[in-house]
């Protein structure tokens, strides 16, 4: 079946009217945002998958060799402490580039069987090292939380190794709070104002929720395909009717008004001459349409930028994340070829003392084999 090209819903100017009203204008920058959210959601859609797929090819191999050549790099600096002849301040080094480099292995690459490694050069053990570090974590994020929220979160609802279940209890706990209140409000006699108000916004979604009906019943009405004769066409019905109805279950009026076109329902002279009453329902429902778009990229963004580790404040675009990921891809290998060249290098101890002379053990946690 041939697809045609969707018309673009536009209030447009004509020889009658030059100048477009304050609603008419909203109209259409509600309509060309909607488009532009619409645009970049589907690029995400596209793109998360590629970047994926991307990293499963390419990254992940280059990170697995790399965290092989770290494990290698471990065992040869623990044969050299046992084997060779060392001053103090040269153990030491050897000793914390062991910790190290095990302390992310294990941690993060899950290398359980270097515990006993760890713990043979380490002044605690790992297991003990974590928990303490742990407990510090929670304790300190507990009472941020706290702070912030204004809420009291008990031990056992709070578990900073478990962010899924803490926000789970913390939004249990916002709920609870806003639902008491909630209730102490409505226990309140409402004032005039507020009745007033509340009858207006209850009139305005009446009225937005007539605007989306009105439009999909014209739609039911000539594209409803159980009494078509011809098979072609009971199709097309079937298939634009499946449109409808999707775009009426998410109150896309948008999409509604496009198949209005298409089906030449209405015409360009009927955009241009909607009443501004209608208009400012019409307006309702695309401003909130819009604000559930910028929500849903939004959030795809959030996913992407915690799978690349970028920052919430840094620039993010479709582009950008290959660029980022290339990145990586380079820094990977360079790191690959650096330690293969000091595997090599180690097997002359003189070479390495040599190297070890030079080295001095960070204030921080940058390490020469990460």
């Amino acid at each position: 079946m041939p697809h045609h090209k969707i018309k673009a819903v536009r209030i447009e100017e004509t020889q009658q009217e030059t100048n477009l009203s304050a609603a008419q204008k909203k109209f259409n920058g509600l309509i060309q945002k909607i488009d532009t959210q619409k645009k970049l959601l589907a690029t995400w859609q596209e793109v998360i998958p590629q970047y994926q797929q991307e990293i499963a090819r390419k990254l992940i191999p280059l990170r697995d060799t790399f965290r092989d050549h770290q494990a290698d790099m471990v065992v040869m600096l623990d044969t050299l402490y046992s084997t060779q002849k060392l001053a103090h301040n040269q153990r030491d080094k050897i000793a914390h580039l062991i910790t190290s480099i095990c302390e992310e292995l294990i941690g993060q690459h899950g290398r359980e069987d270097l515990k006993p490694l760890y713990d043979c050069y380490s002044e605690q053990d790992y297991d003990a090292a974590v928990q303490e570090a742990d407990e510090m974590a929670s304790e300190y994020l507990k009472s941020m939380f706290e702070q912030e929220f204004g809420v009291e979160l008990d031990d056992d609802g709070f578990d900073c190794s478990n962010p899924e279940e803490t926000a789970a209890r913390l939004a249990e706990k916002m709920q609870e709070r806003q639902k008491q209140a909630q209730e102490s409000r409505s226990k309140r006699k409402k004032s005039p104002k507020q009745l007033e108000k509340e009858a207006r916004e209850q009139e305005e979604e009446a009225n937005v929720s007539k605007s989306i009906q009105a439009v999909y019943r014209q739609l039911v009405a000539v594209l409803h395909p159980d009494r078509e004769l011809d098979p072609a066409e009971r199709e097309r019905k079937t298939e634009l009717m499946q449109k409808v109805t999707v775009a009426y279950g998410k109150r896309d009026l948008l999409q509604l008004l496009e198949l209005q076109l298409n089906v030449e329902q209405i015409d360009q002279s009927k955009i241009n001459s909607i009443a501004d009453d209608r208009l400012k329902h019409y307006n309702k429902i695309l401003q909130n349409q819009l604000e559930e778009l910028q929500q849903e990229v939004m959030h795809m963004e959030l996913d992407i930028r915690r799978m690349t580790g970028l920052a919430p404040y840094a620039h993010l675009t479709p582009k950008r994340v290959f660029a980022l990921l290339n990145e990586d891809i380079r820094t990977l290998r360079n790191q690959i070829d650096r330690i293969q060249h000091d595997l090599m290098l180690f097997n002359d101890v003189k070479q390495f003392k040599s190297w070890l002379k030079g080295y001095r053990i960070p204030s921080s946690g940058f390490d020469p084999f990460f």
